[in-house]
């Protein structure tokens, strides 16, 4: 079995091609300064550091370069979303605009989950004063949940995803998310346009910085949904067959919306099993998840541009290129 050969330092592949450690670590290690250098010094460079093994020294790079390159991703635990992450398709299209966001950095990912356990230690602050992170994404806070106030006052450049906790608009909270204010305008006048006057609410989880965006946007348009024709469950086809049957018995409504498409769908085989005059928009939706029989209007989120936007962002505020993230990425209308 051949042996692997020892690695190198940088100062001993230096001596080897003959030249200094500066212009040898600007090859290596600043893309953009090694440019200056001929591009047969820097090849010469390259092959010598894979015919020595050299393997840079990561704990000095993070010393002078003062970055860990590593960001990370912060999740709710399966238990309490139901199920795992990777089972929300909003969270995977997210988790592609950021994967090819990051394709050209050097930054890594490093994909966390918030367990009540480490709130509890503020795991993550840790992370950041140790110099282990230099940036945190976060998706899937609570409206109420006090824990990611203290995250926002002592840690470094975090970003929300998609929601958010309650805050004031004057508070130090980055954001990256989907317009639902625009949603909620676009589908209500829709319904609207189309002589729908008495609305009724599958609203899914009442915590949850959505439903209040939401609530603004048909404000808009000129919709006001009264507390006792809303109804919250979790985003399953099953309550929204369920629910819409208890709104729509006494044909008190002639437009349902829904949060989800799940409940939209739900709603949508009560409707047309009973043959009711109730037309469903939906106000969260994705183009590759939605069926052919789905027979209402839908509001379509772009959640690969609002990862993408994401990375773009936090490494600006990384890089003390920005103060300020609140970003609403505009949805799309099917």
């Amino acid at each position: 079995m051949e042996r692997k050969t020892k690695n190198c330092t940088i100062r001993e592949l230096a001596r080897y091609v003959g030249l200094s450690t500066c212009t040898v670590s600007k090859v290596l290690n600043s893309p953009d300064a090694g440019l200056s250098i001929p591009e047969s010094t820097r090849l010469k460079v390259r092959e010598a550091a894979k015919k020595l093994n050299y393997v840079p020294n990561v704990n000095a790079q993070r010393f002078f370069k003062r970055r860990s390159f590593v960001i990370g991703l912060l999740v709710p635990p399966q238990e309490e979303m139901g199920h795992n992450a990777f089972h929300d398709t909003h969270f995977v299209d997210i988790l592609s605009g950021i994967e090819q966001a990051l394709s050209t950095t050097s930054y890594n990912l490093l994909l966390l989950f918030n367990r009540p356990e480490y709130k509890l230690e503020n795991r993550y602050e840790g992370m950041f004063s140790s110099g282990f992170l230099d940036g945190l994404l976060i998706w899937g806070a609570h409206r109420s949940e006090e824990y990611w106030k203290e995250l926002v006052e002592v840690t470094g450049p975090r970003i929300f995803l998609t929601s958010t906790p309650d805050f004031r608009e004057d508070e130090p909270l980055h954001y990256v998310a989907s317009d639902y204010g625009q949603s909620a305008d676009g589908i209500a006048g829709r319904l609207k346009a189309a002589g729908c006057r008495r609305f009724c609410w599958l609203a899914g989880k009442p915590d949850t910085s959505i439903i209040p965006q939401l609530a603004a946007g048909m404000a808009r348009a000129g919709v006001t949904v009264e507390e006792s024709a809303i109804r919250y469950s979790d985003y399953t086809e099953a309550d929204g067959e369920r629910l819409a049957a208890e709104l729509l018995q006494d044909g008190r409504f002639d437009a349902l919306v829904a949060t989800a498409p799940q409940l939209a769908r739900g709603a949508g085989r009560y409707v047309e099993t009973h043959k009711l005059p109730v037309r469903i928009g939906c106000f969260d939706g994705q183009r590759g998840t939605r069926s052919k029989t789905d027979h209402f209007i839908s509001a379509l989120t772009n959640d690969f541009e609002i990862g993408s936007v994401a990375i773009t962002r936090l490494l600006a505020l990384i890089e003390g290129k920005t103060q300020h993230v609140q970003v609403r990425i505009p949805v799309d209308f099917a």
